[in-house]
């Protein structure tokens, strides 16, 4: 069991069509789980930092972007979609936002989201506390 519900919580690619009827894009992404992190990559061919924005508000990650249509001339045949996208990801409790991080390279995103410290069990010795208060009282 992990503490990430992935698939469950990451959007699902949908191929429908824009107003003007060129296919919607959604970027294709892959989440890979290690010990330590959560690693998001996303396929964003095209688009630089400031093409994207990358927010952890209320313990959900959201990517999102947009790439413009290049048309130079007449378009003949568009199969490339284009537009604004949006992907979410639900973090566990205890993620800190300010140890995420990113960078594009080569047309791949990749965000780094560290897992939340866990919390180690401590034990409680049994009559501690009675020991403590005789200490004080003397």
């Amino acid at each position: 069991m992990t503490l990430f519900p992935l698939l469950d919580d990451f959007d699902r690619i949908f191929t429908g069509l824009t107003a003007n009827g060129a296919r919607a894009w959604v970027p294709a992404a892959d989440l890979i789980e290690t010990d330590d992190e959560i690693i998001a990559r996303l396929d964003v061919p095209g688009l630089g930092a400031d093409d994207l924005e990358i927010v952890v508000e209320d313990d959900v990650l959201r990517i999102s972007g947009q790439r413009e249509a290049t048309e130079d001339g007449r378009a003949l045949r568009l199969e490339r979609g284009f537009g604004a996208f949006q992907r979410m990801l639900r973090l566990p409790k205890g993620v800190d936002p300010d140890a995420v991080t990113a960078d594009v390279h080569d047309g791949v995103l990749e965000v780094h989201v560290p897992k939340p410290a866990t919390l180690k069990p401590h034990r409680v010795e049994i009559g501690s506390g009675q020991r403590e208060l005789e200490a004080a009282a003397a």
